[in-house]
């Protein structure tokens, strides 16, 4: 099915199996890449996990200076004519091939994460092997991406923001320089629709049968709202990690990436598919999340939020 390629020969015993999707988007991972590896990630060891990066359909592999400056990268190619355009199914596969009994699931590459993100989330994933862990999502930038990139924000742009603020000494400095995704309305309070960093027990997420691969849109639409919808609903607990976050970097995606009303055409269709497929479309789904973890006083400002 794909290419693989491993920075060593070294066999490790992971705890955690962290799956990240990519595609197109070479210099975004890179720091995707560098957001989850050592020593940027506080309180794990290289050793401690994995990373599985599936790249799904990219017109060529990335070069191995983006993927393998940390030994604990495995880089799996699925080549255009054997890739799904939905990363349902890449993700579902990088699942399989993982080793470790708590899986992280990043359906999107494009995300920066914060320097505690896998250390939190692990130990709270630990706590009930039937529970859920999600991370709150943000935007880089004054505004979110669909609004900002009308207004000149774009790569470079970004790049010098990240510059400024040196993400890579203090990575809680991102709530600084982000605005909230639409599906965190609230911040760290109330609930949200989906995640784009989520940990879970692997054999909880084998039982749930993974993403629907059913979904068949670029980028795969409201998929990853779907399985949210689906995991939240069947776990004992829901846990919301305070003080940690995932932001996005502009790309050009699915959705982040086309005008207004492309934007709101695509979303469109996306909910017909989604209603199709899995139930009607409507707010958050019926869960209560738990919040665990703690308060940097870079993103303080986002717990002042009321939720309804």
């Amino acid at each position: 099915m794909t290419d693989t390629y491993f920075p060593s020969g070294v066999e490790v015993r992971p705890t955690l199996s962290v799956i990240v999707v990519c595609y197109r988007m070479t210099e975004q991972i890179g720091n995707t890449l560098r957001s989850l590896t050592p020593p940027y990630q506080r309180h794990l060891h290289v050793e401690d996990y994995e990373i599985l990066l599936i790249d799904n359909g990219s017109p060529e592999p990335l070069p191995p200076e983006i993927w393998a400056a940390s030994s604990n990268v495995r880089y799996e190619y699925i080549p255009p004519d054997r890739a799904n355009p939905s990363p349902a199914a890449a993700l579902n596969w990088g699942v399989l091939q993982s080793r470790a009994p708590v899986v992280c699931l990043m359906i999107d590459g494009a995300r920066l994460v914060t320097p505690g993100v896998l250390h939190a989330g692990l130990r709270a994933a630990r706590l009930c092997p039937r529970g859920i862990v999600e991370v709150r999502g943000w935007h880089l930038g004054p505004k979110v991406q669909m609004e900002s990139a009308k207004e000149g924000y774009n790569h470079e742009v970004e790049r010098r923001l990240l510059e400024e603020i040196q993400w890579y000494e203090n990575g809680y400095r991102l709530f600084e320089i982000s605005s909230l995704a639409g599906s965190t309305p609230f911040g760290f309070l109330g609930k949200t629709v989906e995640s784009n960093c989520l940990f879970m027990d692997r054999a909880f997420f084998q039982a749930m049968g993974g993403l629907d691969e059913r979904y068949r849109a670029p980028g795969g639409g409201l998929v990853n709202l779907d399985f949210f919808w689906r995991a939240v609903t069947r776990a004992e607990m829901v846990f919301t990690l305070l003080g940690e976050g995932h932001f996005h970097q502009v790309h050009g995606g699915a959705a982040t990436g086309l005008p207004t009303e492309e934007n709101q055409l695509a979303f469109a269709h996306w909910r017909v598919e989604y209603e199709r497929l899995s139930r009607p479309f409507s707010g958050p789904p019926p869960y209560e999340p738990l919040l665990v973890g703690h308060l940097p006083k870079e993103c303080r400002r986002w717990l002042t939020l009321e939720a309804p």
